[in-house]
Protein backbone atom coordinates (compact mmCIF):
# COMPACT_ATOMS: atom_id res chain seq x y z
CA UNK A 1 0.00 0.00 0.00
CA UNK A 2 1.40 3.95 -1.29
CA UNK A 3 1.93 5.93 1.59
CA UNK A 4 1.01 9.56 1.82
CA UNK A 5 3.74 12.32 1.04
CA UNK A 6 4.92 13.70 5.01
CA UNK A 7 7.01 16.22 6.50
CA UNK A 8 9.61 12.83 6.96
CA UNK A 9 9.57 12.02 3.32
CA UNK A 10 10.08 15.57 2.54
CA UNK A 11 13.02 16.04 4.33
CA UNK A 12 14.50 13.11 2.85
CA UNK A 13 13.71 13.98 -1.13
CA UNK A 14 15.32 17.67 -0.24
CA UNK A 15 18.19 16.27 1.41
CA UNK A 16 18.68 14.08 -1.27
CA UNK A 17 18.20 16.26 -4.16
CA UNK A 18 20.58 19.04 -2.76
CA UNK A 19 23.02 16.54 -2.47
CA UNK A 20 22.71 15.18 -5.72
CA UNK A 21 22.50 18.53 -7.89
CA UNK A 22 25.83 19.56 -6.01
CA UNK A 23 27.14 16.08 -7.02
CA UNK A 24 26.57 15.43 -10.39
CA UNK A 25 23.88 18.40 -11.75
CA UNK A 26 21.34 15.82 -12.97
CA UNK A 27 20.55 13.02 -11.70
CA UNK A 28 19.00 14.96 -9.05
CA UNK A 29 16.11 15.26 -11.59
CA UNK A 30 13.70 12.24 -10.82
CA UNK A 31 13.35 13.46 -7.11
CA UNK A 32 12.34 16.74 -8.35
CA UNK A 33 9.58 14.97 -10.07
CA UNK A 34 8.37 13.71 -7.22
CA UNK A 35 9.28 16.52 -5.13
CA UNK A 36 6.52 18.77 -7.29
CA UNK A 37 3.89 16.07 -7.63
CA UNK A 38 3.96 14.45 -4.29
CA UNK A 39 4.35 18.07 -2.19
CA UNK A 40 3.00 20.74 -4.76
CA UNK A 41 4.01 23.63 -6.68
CA UNK A 42 4.82 25.77 -3.84
CA UNK A 43 6.87 23.42 -1.87
CA UNK A 44 8.55 22.63 -5.15
CA UNK A 45 9.78 26.03 -5.80
CA UNK A 46 10.40 27.95 -2.65
CA UNK A 47 12.91 25.24 -2.03
CA UNK A 48 14.33 25.76 -5.43
CA UNK A 49 14.52 29.36 -4.63
CA UNK A 50 15.82 28.77 -1.12
CA UNK A 51 18.69 26.72 -2.72
CA UNK A 52 19.61 28.49 -5.79
CA UNK A 53 19.93 31.46 -3.35
CA UNK A 54 22.11 29.61 -0.94
CA UNK A 55 24.66 28.38 -3.54
CA UNK A 56 24.96 31.62 -5.09
CA UNK A 57 25.38 33.96 -1.49
CA UNK A 58 27.95 30.90 -1.14
CA UNK A 59 30.16 32.44 -3.84
CA UNK A 60 29.60 28.91 -5.67
CA UNK A 61 27.75 30.95 -8.97
CA UNK A 62 28.22 28.02 -11.01
CA UNK A 63 26.24 25.49 -9.06
CA UNK A 64 24.14 28.40 -7.89
CA UNK A 65 23.32 28.78 -11.97
CA UNK A 66 23.19 24.83 -12.69
CA UNK A 67 21.03 23.98 -9.77
CA UNK A 68 18.78 26.93 -10.78
CA UNK A 69 18.14 26.24 -14.47
CA UNK A 70 17.58 22.38 -13.89
CA UNK A 71 15.39 23.37 -10.83
CA UNK A 72 13.21 26.07 -13.53
CA UNK A 73 13.50 23.13 -16.17
CA UNK A 74 11.67 21.01 -14.36
CA UNK A 75 9.21 22.51 -13.00
CA UNK A 76 8.18 24.53 -15.92
CA UNK A 77 7.70 21.24 -17.93
CA UNK A 78 5.83 20.18 -15.23
CA UNK A 79 3.02 22.96 -14.75
CA UNK A 80 2.60 22.70 -18.35
CA UNK A 81 2.31 19.00 -18.44
CA UNK A 82 -0.29 19.19 -15.25
CA UNK A 83 -2.42 21.45 -17.68
CA UNK A 84 -2.36 19.28 -20.41
CA UNK A 85 0.21 20.83 -22.84
CA UNK A 86 2.32 18.02 -25.42
CA UNK A 87 5.77 16.77 -24.27
CA UNK A 88 7.08 18.66 -27.18
CA UNK A 89 6.07 22.02 -26.90
CA UNK A 90 6.53 21.64 -22.74
CA UNK A 91 10.15 20.32 -23.64
CA UNK A 92 10.97 22.89 -25.64
CA UNK A 93 9.32 25.97 -23.52
CA UNK A 94 11.01 24.85 -20.64
CA UNK A 95 14.57 23.95 -21.90
CA UNK A 96 14.39 27.60 -23.62
CA UNK A 97 13.12 29.08 -20.31
CA UNK A 98 16.05 27.10 -18.50
CA UNK A 99 18.86 28.43 -20.50
CA UNK A 100 17.35 31.50 -20.10
CA UNK A 101 18.01 31.45 -16.82
CA UNK A 102 21.01 30.02 -16.80
CA UNK A 103 22.53 32.13 -18.91
CA UNK A 104 21.47 35.08 -17.35
CA UNK A 105 23.23 33.62 -14.25
CA UNK A 106 25.77 32.95 -16.21
CA UNK A 107 26.37 36.85 -16.91
CA UNK A 108 25.32 37.50 -13.39
CA UNK A 109 28.76 35.13 -12.16
CA UNK A 110 30.95 36.96 -14.54
CA UNK A 111 29.84 40.71 -13.63
CA UNK A 112 29.87 39.32 -9.64
CA UNK A 113 34.02 38.01 -10.72
CA UNK A 114 34.93 41.52 -12.60
CA UNK A 115 34.70 39.33 -15.62
CA UNK A 116 33.46 42.13 -17.95
CA UNK A 117 34.99 41.49 -21.87
CA UNK A 118 34.47 38.59 -24.14
CA UNK A 119 38.76 38.71 -23.75
CA UNK A 120 38.44 38.02 -20.13
CA UNK A 121 35.72 35.30 -20.68
CA UNK A 122 38.26 33.43 -23.39
CA UNK A 123 41.64 33.47 -20.76
CA UNK A 124 39.08 31.97 -18.14
CA UNK A 125 37.83 29.10 -20.59
CA UNK A 126 41.94 28.62 -22.05
CA UNK A 127 42.58 28.17 -18.00
CA UNK A 128 39.89 25.73 -17.78
CA UNK A 129 41.31 23.84 -20.46
CA UNK A 130 44.52 24.36 -19.55
CA UNK A 131 43.49 22.53 -16.45
CA UNK A 132 42.06 19.31 -18.48
CA UNK A 133 45.19 18.49 -20.55
CA UNK A 134 46.94 18.70 -17.21
CA UNK A 135 44.72 15.71 -16.41
CA UNK A 136 44.77 14.42 -19.57
CA UNK A 137 47.10 15.44 -22.05
CA UNK A 138 45.48 13.86 -24.77
CA UNK A 139 42.03 15.78 -24.86
CA UNK A 140 42.42 18.81 -27.29
CA UNK A 141 40.26 21.54 -26.72
CA UNK A 142 40.11 24.99 -28.65
CA UNK A 143 38.72 27.96 -26.57
CA UNK A 144 36.79 29.72 -29.19
CA UNK A 145 35.25 26.86 -30.70
CA UNK A 146 34.62 25.88 -26.22
CA UNK A 147 32.76 28.89 -26.22
CA UNK A 148 30.89 28.99 -29.43
CA UNK A 149 29.20 25.73 -28.35
CA UNK A 150 28.13 27.03 -24.87
CA UNK A 151 24.63 27.78 -26.08
CA UNK A 152 23.71 24.09 -26.74
CA UNK A 153 26.26 22.83 -23.97
CA UNK A 154 23.85 24.39 -21.20
CA UNK A 155 20.71 23.21 -23.03
CA UNK A 156 21.86 19.38 -23.50
CA UNK A 157 22.43 19.32 -19.72
CA UNK A 158 19.01 20.67 -19.59
CA UNK A 159 17.58 17.89 -21.84
CA UNK A 160 19.20 15.48 -20.41
CA UNK A 161 17.95 16.14 -16.69
CA UNK A 162 14.56 16.09 -18.29
CA UNK A 163 15.08 12.68 -19.92
CA UNK A 164 16.72 11.46 -16.99
CA UNK A 165 13.50 12.69 -14.91
CA UNK A 166 11.06 11.18 -16.87
CA UNK A 167 12.42 7.81 -17.39
CA UNK A 168 13.29 7.36 -13.73
CA UNK A 169 10.25 9.28 -11.55
CA UNK A 170 8.57 5.89 -11.59
CA UNK A 171 11.66 4.04 -9.62
CA UNK A 172 11.60 7.17 -7.43
CA UNK A 173 7.97 6.95 -6.21
CA UNK A 174 8.20 3.32 -6.44
CA UNK A 175 11.53 3.18 -4.01
CA UNK A 176 9.75 6.26 -1.27
CA UNK A 177 6.11 4.41 -1.47
CA UNK A 178 4.55 7.28 -2.44
CA UNK A 179 1.34 7.60 -4.81
CA UNK A 180 1.98 8.78 -8.63
CA UNK A 181 -0.11 10.44 -10.32
CA UNK A 182 -1.07 9.33 -13.92
CA UNK A 183 -1.39 12.61 -16.17
CA UNK A 184 -2.85 12.05 -19.72
CA UNK A 185 -0.21 13.63 -21.40
CA UNK A 186 2.67 11.99 -19.75
CA UNK A 187 5.26 10.54 -22.01
CA UNK A 188 6.59 6.95 -22.38
CA UNK A 189 10.05 6.65 -23.02
CA UNK A 190 8.61 3.36 -25.47
CA UNK A 191 6.50 6.55 -27.39
CA UNK A 192 8.81 8.82 -27.66
CA UNK A 193 9.49 9.93 -30.96
CA UNK A 194 10.37 13.66 -32.19
CA UNK A 195 7.69 15.11 -34.54
CA UNK A 196 8.71 14.41 -38.29
CA UNK A 197 9.77 17.92 -39.20
CA UNK A 198 12.49 18.08 -36.95
CA UNK A 199 14.74 15.58 -38.71
CA UNK A 200 14.67 18.23 -41.79
CA UNK A 201 15.81 21.11 -39.01
CA UNK A 202 18.53 18.50 -37.78
CA UNK A 203 19.53 17.65 -41.62
CA UNK A 204 19.77 21.76 -42.81
CA UNK A 205 21.69 22.39 -39.68
CA UNK A 206 24.16 19.46 -40.58
CA UNK A 207 24.24 20.31 -44.30
CA UNK A 208 25.63 24.41 -42.93
CA UNK A 209 28.34 23.12 -40.74
CA UNK A 210 29.81 21.31 -43.78
CA UNK A 211 29.35 24.33 -45.91
CA UNK A 212 30.38 27.59 -45.96
CA UNK A 213 27.31 29.57 -46.48
CA UNK A 214 25.70 32.44 -44.57
CA UNK A 215 28.93 33.61 -42.65
CA UNK A 216 30.36 32.70 -39.29
CA UNK A 217 27.27 33.47 -37.01
CA UNK A 218 25.37 31.16 -39.24
CA UNK A 219 28.07 28.16 -38.86
CA UNK A 220 27.97 28.86 -35.29
CA UNK A 221 24.22 28.62 -34.90
CA UNK A 222 24.29 25.65 -36.90
CA UNK A 223 26.54 23.87 -34.51
CA UNK A 224 24.86 24.08 -31.87
CA UNK A 225 21.72 22.29 -33.25
CA UNK A 226 23.23 19.41 -34.80
CA UNK A 227 24.60 19.18 -31.24
CA UNK A 228 20.98 20.04 -29.57
CA UNK A 229 19.54 17.24 -32.59
CA UNK A 230 22.21 14.08 -31.43
CA UNK A 231 21.10 14.12 -27.65
CA UNK A 232 17.01 14.38 -29.19
CA UNK A 233 18.00 11.45 -31.27
CA UNK A 234 19.83 10.06 -28.38
CA UNK A 235 16.75 9.39 -26.55
CA UNK A 236 14.81 7.92 -29.66
CA UNK A 237 17.23 5.47 -30.10
CA UNK A 238 16.86 5.04 -26.39
CA UNK A 239 13.03 4.22 -27.35
CA UNK A 240 14.09 1.72 -29.66
CA UNK A 241 16.09 0.16 -27.69
CA UNK A 242 13.53 -0.46 -24.79
CA UNK A 243 11.34 -1.34 -27.15
CA UNK A 244 13.64 -4.58 -28.39
CA UNK A 245 14.64 -5.33 -24.87
CA UNK A 246 10.47 -5.51 -24.00
CA UNK A 247 10.07 -7.10 -27.10
CA UNK A 248 12.69 -10.21 -25.63
CA UNK A 249 11.57 -9.90 -22.42
CA UNK A 250 15.25 -9.06 -20.95
CA UNK A 251 16.32 -9.48 -17.46
CA UNK A 252 17.45 -7.03 -15.07
CA UNK A 253 20.89 -8.50 -16.02
CA UNK A 254 20.61 -7.99 -19.06
CA UNK A 255 19.46 -4.88 -19.23
CA UNK A 256 21.94 -3.43 -17.28
CA UNK A 257 24.93 -4.91 -19.44
CA UNK A 258 23.70 -3.28 -22.30
CA UNK A 259 22.67 0.32 -20.97
CA UNK A 260 26.14 -0.06 -19.69
CA UNK A 261 27.77 -0.86 -23.25
CA UNK A 262 25.14 1.25 -25.53
CA UNK A 263 24.64 3.98 -23.40
CA UNK A 264 28.02 4.14 -21.44
CA UNK A 265 30.30 3.78 -24.73
CA UNK A 266 28.32 3.97 -27.18
CA UNK A 267 26.17 7.36 -27.23
CA UNK A 268 26.78 8.05 -31.08
CA UNK A 269 25.25 4.87 -31.88
CA UNK A 270 22.39 5.12 -30.31
CA UNK A 271 21.84 9.11 -31.90
CA UNK A 272 22.06 7.35 -35.30
CA UNK A 273 19.93 4.87 -34.90
CA UNK A 274 17.29 7.43 -33.64
CA UNK A 275 17.51 9.11 -36.51
CA UNK A 276 17.02 6.75 -38.93
CA UNK A 277 14.42 5.43 -37.44
CA UNK A 278 12.65 8.40 -39.03
CA UNK A 279 13.03 5.80 -42.16
CA UNK A 280 12.73 2.51 -41.01
CA UNK A 281 10.39 2.79 -37.79
CA UNK A 282 12.26 0.44 -35.87
CA UNK A 283 9.96 -0.11 -33.36
CA UNK A 284 6.86 -1.19 -35.70
CA UNK A 285 9.28 -3.43 -37.29
CA UNK A 286 10.10 -5.10 -33.86
CA UNK A 287 6.42 -5.53 -32.80
CA UNK A 288 5.28 -6.80 -35.77
CA UNK A 289 8.25 -9.73 -35.43
CA UNK A 290 7.60 -10.59 -31.99
CA UNK A 291 3.39 -10.09 -32.36
CA UNK A 292 2.15 -13.79 -31.83
CA UNK A 293 0.81 -14.92 -35.04
CA UNK A 294 -2.95 -15.59 -35.69
CA UNK A 295 -3.88 -19.35 -36.20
Amino acid sequence: MKKSASPQKFITISSLSILLSMMTVILHAPLLRVLRQAFGPWAFWILGLAVTGAAWLLNAQPLAMFIGSVWMTLGVYNELEQRGLGWWLSGILSVLLGTGAASISLYGAFKVNGINTYAEVQKLVEQFIEQVQTMNPAVKLDASVLMQQVPSAIAITLILALGVGLIFERRVFSWLNLPREKIASQLKLSEYRLPDFFIWVAMTAFLLTMVSFGGKAIAILAVNIVNVALVLYFFQGLAVLEVFLNSIKAGTVTRVLVYIILVGQLVLILSIVGLIDYWLDFRSRIRKMTAPKAS
